[in-house]
């Protein structure tokens, strides 16, 4: 796949991941485990931020793999998880409610 293609459809195929992981981790997981998928994400995150940060000057061209990966995967997937996970939390409450 070339460039073009991976920023197109990067941040459209973590945007659903992540909204699916985080439908299932607030529908079936409780307490402190509902948390795992936004924390593992979040240190993704500053993993690749540390990695951005980390580049010399005259190596710009190191910093695009990071950076596609940030913008285009994880920061796409940790919003939409943290969204499903509402969502999964509101279908948990109506299925215990009723």
């Amino acid at each position: 796949m070339d460039v073009s293609g991976t920023i197109a459809y990067l941040p459209l195929t973590a945007m659903i991941a992540g909204a699916i992981a985080g439908l299932i981790c607030g529908r079936f997981l409780t307490g402190r485990g509902l948390w795992v998928l936004i924390v593992a994400l979040s240190v993704w995150a500053l993993v690749l931020i540390v990695q951005l940060a980390m580049i010399q000057p005259g190596n710009e061209e190191a910093a695009f793999g990071p950076f596609v990966w940030l913008t285009g995967g994880v920061l796409p997937a940790l919003f939409a998880s943290i969204m499903g996970t509402m969502g999964g939390r509101a279908l948990r409450k109506r299925t215990l409610d009723a």
